[in-house]
């Protein structure tokens, strides 16, 4: 006689944590650090033409690890018209083919256009002067960063794939630092 009763479910695993909320967790001081250098806000046209000048070395990067991703490349021609250059040359072929990367990656550069939200007030004080604000209007004014939380969300990582998205999210940290530092957009912190 087979038993009436039934089989249980098997166990759930607990609830994983958003990719996006993982990210945040891991560059939280990289975060911070980048935000304190940048002393809450664009004070004058030197600080400006720094900020742009690192960032175009930054975007260099990124280009270079995500390819010529349309949002990012129009962004970069538009950064290169700002501070009177013609836009470096498309990115080799061979971008990064980890997904992890490519998301540990896009999640600092979209991010950086939330703050780009802010800084274009301050650059804005400034406009007329020797360097223009299309690329914060064009880079603060997109969808990047509500795409980039989509693709976060539906993305399906296992374990060391979510490492692999944390350690790119702080080598991206790393990088917009280094050529903001270099740029003398925000002082060494070493």
């Amino acid at each position: 006689m087979e038993a009436a009763f039934a089989r249980p479910d098997p166990p759930n695993d607990p609830p994983q944590v958003p990719l996006h909320q993982l990210l945040r967790a891991h560059t939280a001081a990289a975060h911070a650090r980048l935000d304190a250098g940048l002393g809450g806000g664009l004070r004058n046209p030197r600080e400006y033409a720094a900020y742009l000048e690192g960032m175009a070395a930054f975007l260099d990067e990124a280009l270079a690890v995500l390819g010529a991703e349309a949002w990012l490349a129009d962004a970069r021609r538009l950064l290169a018209g700002d501070i009177g250059r013609a836009p470096p040359a498309a990115p080799a072929a061979g971008a990064c083919t980890d997904p992890a990367r490519a998301a540990g990656w896009r999640y600092v550069v979209a991010g950086a256009t939330m703050g780009a939200r802010l800084l274009l007030r301050d650059a804005q004080r400034f406009a007329g002067g020797a360097h223009g604000t299309a690329f914060l209007h064009a880079f603060a004014g997109g969808d990047a960063w509500p795409r980039c939380l989509a693709a976060l969300r539906d993305a399906r990582f296992d374990p060391p794939a979510r490492a692999r998205a944390c350690d790119a999210a702080l080598e991206a940290f790393h990088s917009a630092e280094a050529a903001l530092i270099d740029a003398k957009a925000i002082p060494d912190a070493a």
